[in-house]
């Protein structure tokens, strides 16, 4: 009689197998998370920007619009220090002054907006919430 140990083949494969399954299972909600963070700064620097813009306005009787094209306009114009490599962040003018967005670089879709109507103005009672759209996975859209 042997008295060798060690594992037998259908021991390493069945151990392999319950491994690739917990896989299957983790790595995309593991991806979700990540992406529902990513979401949650972009949020944060979009509030960041806007209260930069209330601020632009109040010095300039204007909103950074033109020269608030990129994250590195958008920090030197608002005295700002952001930094972010998800995502990109633009404000365009729109019919009621303007709206700050953040796309993300990867995911061309996933955009999150801040329009200065949508906000809390000083006084007022509604959260700050950035509204997020991504077509192609809503769960990646914060959910608070």
């Amino acid at each position: 009689m042997s008295n060798k140990k060690g594992f037998t083949l259908m021991e390493i494969i069945v151990a392999l197998v319950i491994l690739g399954i917990l896989s299957a299972i983790s790595v995309p909600f593991y991806t979700t998370m990540i992406m529902q963070g990513s979401a949650k700064a972009a949020q944060n620097n979009l509030i960041t920007i806007y209260n930069g813009q209330k601020n632009y306005y109040y010095d300039h009787d204007a909103h950074c619009i033109a020269t608030c094209n990129s994250l590195a306009n958008i920090n030197t114009n608002l005295s700002l220090n952001i930094t972010d490599n998800n995502f990109n962040y633009a404000c365009a003018a729109n019919a009621s002054g303007f709206a700050c967005t953040a796309t993300n670089k990867t995911l061309n879709t996933f955009t999150l907006t801040v329009n200065n109507t949508a906000l809390v103005l000083p006084g007022g009672a509604s959260p700050l919430n950035p509204s997020c759209t991504y077509a192609a996975n809503p769960s990646y859209c914060p959910t608070s």
